[in-house]
């Protein structure tokens, strides 16, 4: 059993060494990848964590390991700056969400998708990296993205919802609308990058490479293409779960 020293060991010290600490937290394929690079570009950013529960939950690694990667994070920013980027799947670090969350110094970011696009997006890539397209409907974060919703308002923890979509259109407008909600001053610089598709993220041995391509290979925010699948487009076992995530997304972009 989890003691309640080891269920927050794994994040202490995070404050004292880096300052602001920005969680970006969503459930798969909400463009979160994304959105945490345009605070790469921001001068107060330098580090990035990119899913420190990534190893915790498809290698079964213990909480030191989240510690590990939370205190060895890539270096991407303005040199000399002290704040931190986190970026984690709902999923992954389910029941130690609030926990992560609890670290943050600025509002947690939430981005949101359509589930019917972010549902899809992750069964497409499933099949591009040779596995079958349906998966567990627990992956698709929706579920833990409720769970945490209500923790962080038990807890008191601030969050700003961005529905991504929105934000891919007019991305210069609403990142200037983001900082204000988080407390940080715009900056021209956070809305074009240069590309960096070598770049390694998480800890999975490369096996997720083919899921950042895109975002890595880019050069900015790209505006949206895709066409929103119907419910019936789906496998019958998916749908259930995908209208309880429509309720929930509909409810946080009202």
């Amino acid at each position: 059993m989890t003691s309640v020293r080891d269920e927050s060991a794994w994040a202490e010290g995070l404050r004292d060494r880096h300052d602001p600490v920005l969680l970006v937290v969503s459930p798969p394929r909400c463009a979160s990848t994304a959105l945490a690079r345009c605070f790469w570009g921001h001068p107060r950013f330098r580090w990035y964590s990119h899913e420190p529960f990534d190893r915790w939950y498809h290698e079964n690694a213990g909480l030191g390991d989240v510690a590990q990667a939370l205190r060895e994070p890539l270096d991407v920013g303005e040199p000399g700056a002290r704040g931190l980027v986190v970026k984690e799947m709902t999923f992954q670090a389910g029941e130690h969400l609030a926990t992560l969350a609890a670290t943050a110094t600025l509002p947690v970011l939430v981005p949101v998708r359509d589930p019917r696009l972010a549902v899809m997006s992750r069964m497409r890539q499933r099949e591009r990296s040779g596995e079958p397209p349906a998966f567990p409907s627990a992956e698709s974060g929706w579920q833990n993205l409720a769970d945490a919703l209500e923790a962080f308002r038990a807890k008191g923890i601030e969050h700003v919802v961005a529905d991504v979509t929105a934000f891919r259109r007019e991305p210069g407008p609403c990142l200037a609308q983001l900082c204000a909600r988080l407390g940080l001053a715009g900056d021209d610089r956070m809305s074009s990058w240069k590309p960096v598709p070598g770049l390694c993220l998480g800890r999975l041995g490369g096996a997720q490479d083919l899921w950042y391509e895109r975002v890595l290979g880019s050069s900015g925010i790209e505006p949206p293409d895709e066409r929103v699948p119907e419910v019936d487009e789906f496998p019958k076992l998916m749908r259930a779960h995908l209208a309880m995530a429509m309720e929930l997304y509909r409810s946080l972009t009202a």
